[in-house]
């Protein structure tokens, strides 16, 4: 695990993978509803390692991971996620106007659009 985020006292989402290039993680994130007590891995992971994560504002089920290749967008409170984006960021983060900021290796920062 190399990052979690909670939307509330009960819900969160926890990713991570294998960091090594071209290793796949087909447990690459993880969700609760207990605060943290028990853990389920996610049906459909990211396809790789994610080192990020951060829930949309106003958004009980919205979610961004993000990685070195690639963002990713869950719908459903993490239980799937799908590619939106293949550039590499590190972190991310959202702030309550709406905004997602991500950041990356050589000083790349992005705001994303969703």
């Amino acid at each position: 695990v190399f990052a979690v985020a909670f939307r509330d006292r009960a819900h969160g989402i926890a990713v991570g993978g294998d960091y090594r290039p071209d290793q796949t993680s087909p447990r690459a994130s993880a969700v609760t509803g207990d605060g943290g007590r028990s853990w389920r891995q996610s049906a459909t992971p990211p396809p790789a390692y994610r080192s990020g994560v951060t829930w949309l504002p106003y958004s009980r089920t919205a979610a961004l991971a993000v990685g070195p290749t690639g963002t990713d967008l869950t719908l459903n409170g993490g239980r799937t996620w799908r590619t939106v984006d293949p550039g590499s960021y590190d972190t991310v983060d959202c702030t309550p106007d709406l905004g997602c900021w991500a950041a990356g290796e050589k000083g790349r920062v992005a705001r994303l659009g969703f």
